[in-house]
């Protein structure tokens, strides 16, 4: 007998995706109507050093504007908890932001209310200044694992101009998880002295968290001979192909996180481990070794899945590595201990594909020990890799061998890495881009912050090499609004010169020729040299990111340039170190008149009569053109009809549902457009 799921929990399933901010068109445009405007971000490495990007803007700046910008805390769209069931708590935090001209004048009213559970709570805000941006904590909210969350975040101010933009809504769960044990793999090499300065910190990085953290040590003998390398040269070069390593050292936390150099610097080290570490998975994974011998180990590997995982293209690795090695004559670089050495991985270097369905999974591997390998200090640790995009869901080790740590010395480390001089083929990479579905901001000024998520909502990452890319940053922000996060291309740290990263932004619906796009920028030259030159370009499409015909910005090397020219790693220090760039839309977009009756912001409406028979008019109001689907569902959240299926332009509609032939009862209508979900009940009584 099939299993019948009440209809609130099959409605939340069908929109699960639909995460999305709720702000429409402001109506001081409603006579100038235009195409649907998306960015993209185009940088071209040389290896210099880093670029900044904050606050990008679109629309016109109004007199009197404080909104919602950002759910500081709270991700959209799926996550996984670290418990298994019962409930936790989140304290909600929101950034509001004052992006009109005036300093405020009169209390600002900020409110945050969640749906299902009834949460509600509010806060006052006393005066703003013009682009500043403050932080709102609410009382904590008591959640349920698996249970998705409808979140509202809106202010209320008297002298608003723009009340369009003053709410943010956003759709939340967080399925049943596990905790996980954090995964550095690093690539090094013993004739590296880059290597020597920074595995000092890294060993002991190690050591302190060995409870949590799980290490292997690739090594590179491109630089000169390594024995590590030697000894298994076929996956150590395999290894560092699938991660695209072209210097030493680098590491990646889980497959997903670069660890930045110098490792001299703890929150280099720290922050991804923390990122990591309380960031829930749905697997779980463990091994223990029987049947241990002089010359082989069994390996026994458990596998429990708890919630489905995306896709299909997950794979276990299980590794031999060596805990510690000691020589004086080993490198040229002048370590002499060795820890989490690799010595090979099982049954070979694609793993075993692995189910990502729920599930608990045995499995048993028997591998051979090589006499060159220090039997004592050998275990097995094992990782699930999710291969689409490289992050590494969890992973486990057989036992805990502490070896002495030398204490670490004061290194000279130097942020720059040995380059190898490898040379990659990028072609058929798995472009990584964000599939999250694109939210629409429809108001007189849209403003992205980059101080929550990254990617925001509806902002895609293009990475053609798998590696360095755009991510956020925390303590540095663009002078435009307030803030402490940005986003950074890394160049200081790109050691892959010529390589092209993009980022698009959402689609901006019906941007007018009076609109202007803003963003600030950051960028400071690594020599005067004419070398390692990095770039950034700018590109507009105008028909909702088809093609990108429009140039608005191209700048690099000294053009590029807000600071002055420094060999460490670029960190602007104030707003001086910043530049604002403006470019109008004039020209760019042409003008459609729908004509002066518009609605100023999306409605679902109660159906007429309620309860009917046999027939009920279902009534919506669009502020933008879009694909729009009126779909009727009973009370098993069955789909009964899609009445409406098709692009439609701005304004009201009415659609007729004749029931005839269907029972009495409570049936459900959805809206559902770009950035714009919502649910009614209506009643049948024959």
């Amino acid at each position: 007998m099939k299993k019948l799921y009440p209809v609130s929990v099959v409605l939340l399933i069908c929109i699960i995706l639909y995460s999305f901010i709720n702000i429409s068109r402001s109506a001081g445009n409603n006579d100038s109507s235009a195409r649907d405007v998306v960015l993209q971000f185009i940088t071209y490495n040389g290896y210099g050093n880093n670029l900044y990007i904050d606050n990008v803007s679109t629309g016109i700046q109004g007199d009197n504007d404080v909104t919602v910008t950002s759910f500081l805390n709270i991700p959209y769209d799926t996550v996984y908890s670290v418990l298994q069931s019962g409930s936790d708590t989140v304290t909600p935090i929101v950034t509001i932001s004052n992006l009109g001209r005036n300093a405020t004048t009169d209390t600002v009213k900020v409110f945050f209310e969640i749906e299902p559970g009834g949460y509600s709570d509010s806060a006052k805000v006393l005066a703003m200044l013009t682009g500043e941006t403050r932080q709102i904590e609410f009382e904590p909210f008591i959640y349920t694992i698996g249970t998705g969350y409808y979140l509202k975040s809106y202010t209320t101010y008297n002298l608003d101009s723009n009340n369009v933009n003053d709410t943010l809504r956003q759709y939340s769960i967080s399925l049943p998880g596990y905790q996980r044990k954090v995964l550095y793999e690093e690539f090094s090499s013993n004739s590296s002295f880059a290597c020597y300065n920074n595995n000092l910190y890294m060993n002991a990085f190690f050591a302190r968290n060995i409870e949590n953290v799980n290490g292997i040590v690739y090594h590179m003998g491109i630089l000169g001979l390594d024995s590590f390398y030697i000894q298994n040269p076929v996956q150590n070069t395999a290894r560092s192909n699938y991660y695209y390593i072209s210097a030493v050292p680098n590491t990646f936390a889980d497959g997903k996180i670069f660890v930045n150099t110098p490792y001299g610097d703890s929150t280099n080290l720290y922050i991804p481990y923390q990122t990591r570490l309380n960031t829930g998975t749905p697997v779980n994974i463990s091994v223990t070794e029987t049947n241990v011998t002089d010359d082989s180990v069994t390996a026994l590997i458990d596998i429990n899945v708890l919630s489905a995982m995306p896709g299909n293209n997950y794979v276990l690795k299980i590794n031999a590595v060596q805990a510690f090695y000691r020589s004086d004559s080993v490198g040229t670089n002048g370590e002499s201990r060795f820890y989490n050495i690799f010595r090979a991985v099982y049954p070979d270097t694609n793993g075993i594909q692995i189910s990502p369905q729920p599930g608990n999974y045995q499995y048993q591997y028997t591998y051979y020990k090589e006499p060159y390998w220090v039997d004592s200090l050998i275990f097995t640790t094992v990782f699930i890799q999710n291969n689409n995009n490289r992050e590494v869901m969890n992973s486990a080790k057989s036992r805990n061998i502490i070896p002495d740590i030398i204490p670490v010395r004061k290194a000279s480390a130097d942020g720059k890495v040995d380059l190898l001089n490898i040379k990659y083929d990028y072609s058929g990479i798995n472009n990584n881009r964000n599939s999250g579905f694109i939210d629409t901001n429809e108001t007189r000024l849209n403003v992205e912050l980059f101080e929550s998520y990254f990617p925001p909502l509806g902002w895609k990452v293009l990475n053609q090499d798998g590696f360095i890319t755009f991510q956020q940053y925390t303590g540095a922000n663009g002078p435009s609004v307030g803030g402490s996060k940005s986003v950074i291309m890394r160049f200081y740290d790109y050691n892959i010169p010529g390589q092209r990263d993009t980022m698009y932004s959402k689609s901006y619906r019906n941007l007018t020729i009076f609109d202007t796009l803003r963003f600030d920028r950051a960028y400071a030259q690594y020599n005067s040299l004419g070398t390692n030159i990095d770039s950034l370009t700018v590109n507009i499409s105008t028909d909702g990111g088809i093609t990108f015909p429009i140039e608005a910005f191209r700048r690099g090397g000294f053009q590029l340039s807000t600071a002055p020219i420094t060999s460490s790693f670029f960190i602007p220090q104030d707003n001086t170190q910043w530049r604002t760039y403006e470019f109008s839309l004039n020209g760019t977009v042409s003008v459609n008149s729908y004509g002066e009756n518009i609605p100023f912001k999306f409605t679902l409406n109660q159906n007429y009569p309620n309860p009917f028979n046999p027939s009920t008019v279902i009534s919506y109001d669009l502020p933008v053109s879009g694909n729009v689907s009126v779909t009727i569902y009973d009370i098993l959240g069955k789909e009964i009809k899609n009445l409406v299926n098709e692009f439609q332009n701005p304004g009201s509609y009415n659609v007729t549902f004749n029931a005839g032939g269907l029972s009495s009862g409570v049936y459900f209508y959805r809206l559902n457009t770009e950035g714009f979900t919502e649910i009614k009940r209506m009643v049948l009584l024959k």
